[in-house]
């Protein structure tokens, strides 16, 4: 893979180049500490359950049963998959109810703080979605690159969320490869459809740089051969060292804000 990819972002390859050799080793010790998996015949049971409480029209509730009978078939074993989305889900909640909380620091009102606000609700929607197929977040605590500075200097706040939204939407085009090669169709779209809300996020942060030209990618960046290297790269970008000083807890969100439609997959 070739770092030297003018579309990637230099704080991006540098979190990249630090990556060892043998990713997974780093990816194992953080999936060790991942709660034991959940049965299939539980995961079935609770989304049909769930499609049946919620009362889902019929066209959803056989789109969400689609995607538990992917999750749970076949051979692979997709728990570790959905602990690593709700595991980057959390962290993305985090900082952008931190930027919520903040936005009178970071200079964000109207518009701004609508979108940030927006953003939040999305990668709330996400992380229920991952737990929903099982998925547990290996930790609550996160760090960030700038620490405490990332909330008070809102160049380094926007900074950080575009090495945030350029490393899930590597993340996603892994993810999107691995479901497609194990033969989960619907799972591999789903992947887009997240890619495709976390794309437009990186466009808002570069509307909130200033950047020219807002969009600036034909096609994103492979950043990543598979899903199962997430762990480390985040970790090596620097937000799972959470210490004194530079430890961000997460707080649950409403998945909720006016305007945001498209709310499952």
């Amino acid at each position: 893979m070739d770092l030297r990819n003018p579309r990637i972002s230099p704080e991006a390859c540098q979190a990249l180049e630090s990556m060892p050799g043998e990713a997974l080793n780093s990816t194992t010790a953080l999936l060790d500490s991942f709660s034991p998996s959940r049965s299939r015949r539980w995961l079935l049971r609770g989304a049909i359950a769930g499609a049946a409480a919620a009362g889902l029209a019929s066209a959803t509730a056989l789109q969400a049963l689609a995607v538990h009978a992917e999750a749970t078939s076949g051979s692979e074993d997709l728990t570790e998959f959905f602990n690593i989305l709700a595991t980057g889900e959390t962290l993305f909640v985090t900082f952008y109810d931190q930027a919520v909380i903040h936005h009178k620091h970071l200079g964000f009102h109207g518009a701004a703080l609508n979108a940030l606000q927006a953003i939040r609700a999305e990668e709330e929607i996400h992380r229920r979605f991952a737990l929903a197929n099982g998925g547990m977040s290996a930790t609550t605590h996160f760090s960030f690159p700038h620490g405490l500075h990332t909330f008070k200097d809102r160049s380094l706040f926007l900074e950080t969320q575009q090495l945030c939204e350029e490393v899930t939407n590597g993340a996603l085009l892994a993810w999107i490869k691995d479901m497609a090669s194990m033969g989960k169709p619907r799972l591999a779209q789903i992947g887009g459809q997240l890619m495709q809300v976390e794309g437009g996020h990186r466009v808002v942060g570069r509307v909130l740089q200033g950047a020219e030209p807002f969009d600036n990618w034909g096609f994103g960046p492979v950043m990543l051969d598979h899903f199962s290297q997430v762990p480390a790269a985040v970790k090596a970008a620097g937000f799972l060292s959470p210490q004194p000083g530079n430890d961000f807890e997460f707080h649950p969100v409403s998945p909720a804000f006016p305007g945001v439609i498209h709310t499952r997959p």
